[in-house]
């Protein structure tokens, strides 16, 4: 996994794990009680349709990052394929702040590169 100018890079099936923080006017937003981040994954171009995976994240009170932490089977996303599929995402502060996402910049990227297929291990277990 990599994070380049706010793209992520993942390979399907991995762990989605970055550790993530809100600028509030040049110093770090300390989360409050009843803060939940969203976390949300939609198919290129379908920000007007329901995510093909959503998760909320409840910060902890007081500290100022939280981790982003999507399991490597909740990252089993779409179809297996043999090419990268681009996916958009955002992140929102309390349904109602989105931190990134969509903007005049464009779309915020989710690049998901290919995972093999494990029909050895399959095979050997038979």
């Amino acid at each position: 996994m990599e994070i380049k100018d706010k793209e992520i890079h993942i390979n399907r099936g991995d762990r989605l794990l970055f550790g993530f923080s809100i600028d509030n006017k040049g110093t770090d937003y300390i989360f409050q009680e009843g803060d939940r981040l969203k976390f949300s994954i939609y198919e290129k171009k379908g920000m007007d349709k329901p995510p093909v995976l959503q998760k909320e994240i409840i910060p902890i009170v007081g500290l100022t990052s939280v981790d982003i932490d999507i399991s490597g089977s909740e990252m089993k996303i779409g179809e297996m394929t043999n090419k990268p599929i681009e996916y958009w995402y955002e992140i929102e502060l309390n349904d109602d702040e989105t931190i990134i996402g969509y903007d005049e910049d464009g779309a915020k990227k989710l690049i998901l590169y290919p995972e093999g297929a494990d029909l050895w291990y399959k095979k050997s277990k038979n």
